[in-house]
């Protein structure tokens, strides 16, 4: 099955105007969706027969959570990760340290602002739910 990507590269553009789209957008608006649709685990919203949202406001919502975490993770220069706990890095004779933590993961994988906006529209959930009652 493939998973549906919430966003185009036209749509990024107009999201990241005046900004020039990366060369990597696709590749950025399907990581980010596999993103989000790892965050929704257990959201509720109807969807099509390819997983895909239907109702206009949780597609514009998707569409812009995306957009909000391919831009993200282009700023970052870091698509896998790799980087997330690099605590300096010189580039004239290249030097790199690591952060070693015991507490954190480093950088986070996944934009506060796609995290807050989810949250504000309540498909996230803030806390986790417990029990089957709901």
């Amino acid at each position: 099955m493939t998973l549906p990507v919430y966003a185009t590269v036209q749509q990024l553009g107009v999201f990241l105007a005046p900004a020039p789209v990366p060369d990597n957008a696709e590749r950025l608006l399907t990581n980010a969706s596999r993103r989000l649709d790892g965050l929704l685990m257990g959201a509720r919203y109807e969807t099509d027969s390819n997983g895909a949202p239907t109702e206009q406001d949780v597609i514009d919502l998707f569409r812009e959570a995306v957009c909000l975490q391919a831009q993200y993770i282009a700023d970052l220069d870091d698509e896998t990760g790799a980087n997330a706990n690099v605590s300096s890095q010189r580039v004239g004779d290249v030097a790199v340290t690591r952060a070693i933590s015991v507490v954190g993961i480093g950088t986070p994988r996944v934009s506060p602002e796609m995290i807050e906006l989810l949250r504000t529209s309540r498909l996230a959930h803030a806390h986790p739910v417990v029990g089957w009652g709901w």
